[in-house]
């Protein structure tokens, strides 16, 4: 293989990352650098990208949120409030061998951690998609290890019929309360459902509007994502859904829900709807990103999704120096 050169990307690069995290198996919504930048916009945080080049192409690189704590200790971290997955991308080739992915992967990881360590921050925190399988890269280089999940569903064969018998009665007891879903682009009547939510367990709300603002632009620009919204006879928003996606697959984002409708039927009836959408838009399948969630969980479960590991990383700065001492 020929050498390797890792380095931040500048701005007139960015379209070269966005057409990277396209091709890449490991590439979602959440890495490309318009939501990147939006985000970073919101929480008032620096965006960085790392590109490894090999022969001037781009074969892998790595997307952080910089800030500085107690404004003086750098942290870096993949994802953030409503980014769910992000870090590193490497090139895939359908034409390349198992091995020889798996050796060049290895190799552009190895590239970008060099590169990354002269950052010197203080803490990296990564959290990769489910499509992002081997970290032993990173384990081999002192790197810590986690797993969480996600739930998949199949989005290629007739939902409704393969769901559990107590979706079924709610999807009729959203057509006995007359439940209709349209859609829906109030972002501000969405975050005030959203806010209701919590206030009634007394919380403050952990995501302020301005984010919502923001990335809901960019979803509308970009054309990536729709809300849609159930509402009652009496044209009350039961239930809201915001599903998002790319050219590999949809994200359920982000729901609300009226508690006054919550025995209505409508916020299942609206989860199935967003399903069809996205069937009738080609899209094979959806992350449900609702399996870390006990409660999510076990609702998400009556769907009979595909339950996926996805594996993070995390790095501290002295444990180079711990590394460096044995």
């Amino acid at each position: 293989m020929s050498t390797l050169d890792s380095r931040e990307l500048s701005p007139d690069e960015f379209p070269q990352w966005d057409e990277l995290v396209d091709s890449s198996l490991h590439g979602t919504i959440f890495h490309k650098t318009g939501w990147l930048e939006a985000s970073a916009r919101a929480l008032e945080k620096k965006v960085k990208i790392f590109g490894c080049f090999q022969n001037g192409l781009l074969v892998g690189g790595c997307s952080l949120f910089i800030h500085k704590k107690y404004a003086i200790v750098p942290i870096a971290i993949a994802t953030c409030t409503l980014t769910h997955y992000g870090g590193f991308v490497i090139f895939s080739s359908p034409n390349t061998s198992r091995h020889k992915q798996e050796s060049v992967s290895g190799q552009v990881i190895e590239s970008l951690i060099d590169r990354i360590k002269k950052e010197h921050f203080f803490f990296i925190n990564i959290q990769h998609p489910p499509e992002f399988l081997d970290i032993r890269p990173f384990t081999r280089n002192g790197w810590r290890s986690r797993v969480s999940y996600t739930h998949y569903l199949n989005l290629t064969y007739d939902i409704e019929s393969s769901v559990d018998n107590s979706i079924k009665k709610s999807i009729r007891k959203a057509e006995k309360n007359r439940i209709s879903i349209e859609p829906f682009s109030d972002i501000s009547r969405y975050y005030d459902l959203f806010c209701e939510t919590y206030r009634r367990k007394n919380l403050d709300p952990p995501w302020e509007k301005r984010l919502f603002t923001e990335l809901y632009s960019f979803i509308r620009t970009q054309n990536c994502g729709e809300m849609m919204a159930a509402r009652t006879p009496d044209d009350e928003i039961a239930s809201a859904d915001i599903v998002i996606w790319d050219n590999k697959k949809a994200y359920r984002w982000s729901s609300a829900s009226d508690f006054r409708f919550l025995n209505t039927g409508a916020p299942t009836v609206m989860k199935l709807h967003s399903f069809e959408r996205c069937i009738e838009r080609g899209i094979p399948q959806i992350d449900l990103m609702t399996a870390n969630v006990q409660q999510l969980s076990q609702f998400t479960a009556h769907l009979n999704p595909i339950l996926a590991p996805c594996y993070g990383i995390k790095h501290w700065l002295f444990d180079d120096i711990l590394n460096r001492k044995t």
